[in-house]
């Protein structure tokens, strides 16, 4: 009997030893998979091609397709360049698009578009609009003169929503923008006839009532980031940082006089925020970076003259006439990419934006424009 329970308790613990060994090797497999997988998309080869339009057709990011606007119609090419869909707006339109939405104008016509070029909307509003921007859910429209406009909410069908006048009696909307899955809307709107310029600040929940009021000072607010349950707030002299009612983090405030917001990304709970020095892109270029996320204060002195810069897959990338630089974003030096053949001659001379998967929009000096898949 106690032979029987010894090789009883031996046959249970080499199960428990076989179980854990298979446990081991499942979790190797696993973190090997991820180091592969991670490789792989690190190691993307740099590739291009040359799209249909030129610089000057307002040339813009539709996640990973590109819109452009001849004068007539509006076109949706994808990253290699094939046509997915055009639609006539006509003459002297205006657009602007979410990942998944199109917004266009022209007088008092109003135009919503889905990912496929798809009217959802197209009707005559009662207002001249001075412009729109799309949500995930809505769109806002501000209509009417510069100074007392209305501003409307629309969801993606047209449909009225919401619409608000009292709060922007005697001033002008200079921006705004839907955050929090597309639920809530902020603006930025400037009060022509004080004594002193004054920058509000106005948050709402989409359908209720105003939620916050913010008088922002004197410094110009061109840039809001939400992440994290707060809106990042960049002015022409700090990035402050606010919650849904206005109440401010003034321990999170940054100076950033000096600097000029580039791009920005939400990396977990948190803004990544990339600037270069105030007014040196159209001087001498972009010759130094600042990254700013989380606790991190990082600084960049550029190898060469750079045209633009961006942020992709927690990275910091610039581009020169000729190059690609590349950083991580603790990164002591940036790694030097050649463009790619097709690119073979042509000086890039403008950045023009991202697509969603990585793939960077160059122009060059006769006009033409690159779709450059970064590496």
């Amino acid at each position: 009997m106690q032979y029987l329970n010894k090789w009883n308790n031996q046959k249970k613990n080499d199960q428990r030893n076989r179980a854990f060994l298979l446990g081991a090797i499942a979790l190797v497999i696993i973190l090997i998979v991820i180091v592969l997988m991670n490789t792989i998309s690190s190691n993307r080869t740099v590739s291009a091609a040359k799209l249909r339009c030129v610089a000057t057709q307002e040339v813009t990011p539709f996640g990973n397709r590109v819109l452009y606007y001849d004068g007539i119609t509006l076109f949706c090419l994808d990253g290699s360049g094939s046509e997915k869909w055009s639609y006539t707006l006509g003459s002297n339109a205006s657009f602007t698009c979410s990942s998944q939405t199109v917004v266009a104008w022209s007088g008092s016509q109003l135009h919503i578009l889905d990912k496929n070029g798809q009217p959802t909307y197209n009707e005559t509003l009662a207002n001249t609009i001075q412009f729109a921007k799309a949500g995930s859910k809505y769109v806002a429209i501000v209509m009417g003169t510069d100074v007392g406009p209305t501003l409307e909410i629309k969801d993606l069908w047209g449909t009225h929503v919401d619409d608000e006048i009292a709060a922007y009696t005697d001033m002008i909307i200079l921006d705004l923008g839907f955050f929090d899955n597309g639920e809530y809307l902020w603006t930025t709107s400037l009060d022509v006839y004080g004594t002193v310029a004054n920058t509000v600040l106005h948050t709402y929940k989409v359908n209720m009532t105003n939620s916050g009021e913010i008088s922002l000072g004197e410094n110009l607010a061109y840039d809001v980031v939400f992440a994290g349950g707060k809106l990042n707030v960049v002015t022409t002299r700090k990035l402050r940082k606010f919650d849904y009612r206005g109440t401010e983090d003034t321990q999170a405030s940054v100076l950033v006089y000096g600097w000029q917001l580039e791009d920005h990304a939400t990396v977990g709970n948190d803004a990544m925020l990339l600037f270069s020095l105030s007014g040196s892109s159209s001087t001498v270029g972009l010759n130094q970076l600042r990254l700013l996320y989380g606790k991190t204060d990082n600084r960049f002195t550029m190898p060469s003259s750079c045209v633009g810069a961006a942020l992709f897959n927690k990275r910091v990338y610039a581009f020169s006439a000729d190059t690609i630089y590349r950083a991580n974003i603790n990164a002591q030096r940036f790694e030097a990419i050649a463009l790619p053949g097709i690119m073979d001659g042509l000086k890039v001379t403008g950045y023009l934006g991202m697509l969603e998967n990585g793939t960077a929009l160059l122009s060059t000096a006769d006009g033409s424009v690159f779709s450059v898949t970064l590496p």
